[in-house]
């Protein structure tokens, strides 16, 4: 009776099980393997490390985001490696009072609410995003990998020429254009070139060139601070009345934001001013895109 049940309690551990759990719920396979502790050790270093990167702001620079990918799935194949490591050599493991399904389930359960209330892109700081259109060329293009830094105007305004990523309240997905008009501004649009507070933004023409086979003009644009950027107008507006814009005051807290491909962009032409507590933050930089020339690109200063 007594051997039958010391038989029912040992059971050794599947590697392939302790490699999915690991794979899946940080630490986990090591609670599988018995190392409770160690699991909720290895979970609360990859929570630090986000803080950390968090605190420092690393993440919104090039580099600082790329160590955090690299320390991170380092990190992670360790956790993973030694998980299935260890259940290889537990041949004759003594099950656990938590080795149960009910036990898992809920440690499974409660892992996944921390996750869910601690979003590792509001710790970190940043986001990332895919660009699906042109609407921003010749600046961002197509396919380009961003990274938009979430805390950018914690302690500062945006700006004019801030590539800033908003959600309205009506809709179900971001948009992504540059600020082109303050609180208070007047801004007017005269084919498809600035006038903010009564004067012409200086453009200087640089070139015939095409986008997404249409005929367009590139010049730089430069706004009321002196940033500097390239726009695309095409030789023959799309629509005239997104082209030509009468003067309109912007209210308080509110912007106006333009794509830098200027006759391709759903912008406040069409969608109306932004209110700041709809802009989520700044694009900073790409890390990917279809060419290697897009890896890379500060765009606090496109």
């Amino acid at each position: 009776m007594n051997s039958q049940i010391i038989n029912e309690k040992i059971k050794s551990r599947n590697p392939i099980i302790a490699f999915l759990l690991a794979f899946f719920f940080f630490g986990f396979g090591q609670v599988y393997n018995g190392q409770i502790k160690k699991g909720i050790i290895f979970f609360l270093i990859e929570f630090i490390f986000l803080l950390i990167f968090g605190f420092t702001r690393l993440a919104v620079t090039f580099f600082g985001f790329i160590s955090i990918l690299i320390i991170g799935f380092i990190f992670r194949m360790y956790v993973i490696f030694d998980a299935t490591k260890t259940a290889k050599n537990l041949k004759n493991y003594k099950l656990k009072p938590y080795n149960t399904w009910y036990y898992h389930l809920a440690i499974i359960i409660g892992i996944s609410t921390i996750l869910w209330f601690s979003d590792s892109t509001l710790i970190v700081g940043t986001k990332s995003y895919s660009i699906p259109t042109t609407s921003g060329e010749p600046n961002i293009k197509l396919g380009d990998k961003l990274i938009a830094d979430l805390n950018a105007y914690d302690h500062k305004e945006p700006n004019y020429g801030d590539l800033v990523v908003f959600q309205q309240k009506d809709s179900l997905y971001p948009g992504m254009y540059r600020i082109v008009a303050l609180p208070y501004d007047r801004i007017e649009i005269r084919n498809n070139f600035l006038i903010i507070n009564g004067k012409k933004c200086q453009t200087s023409f640089i070139r015939k060139t095409k986008s997404e086979g249409f005929n367009v003009n590139e010049y730089e644009e430069q706004l009321p601070n002196g940033h500097k950027h390239k726009i695309f107008a095409f030789k023959k507006p799309f629509e005239e009345n997104t082209s030509m814009v009468s003067e309109r005051r912007i209210p308080e807290n509110c912007y106006y934001l333009l794509g830098d491909n200027r006759d391709n962009a759903m912008d406040s032409r069409y969608i109306g001013i932004i209110k700041k507590d709809e802009i989520k933050g700044r694009i900073v930089f790409s890390y990917w895109g279809k060419t290697n020339d897009r890896i890379n690109i500060d765009f606090r200063n496109k």
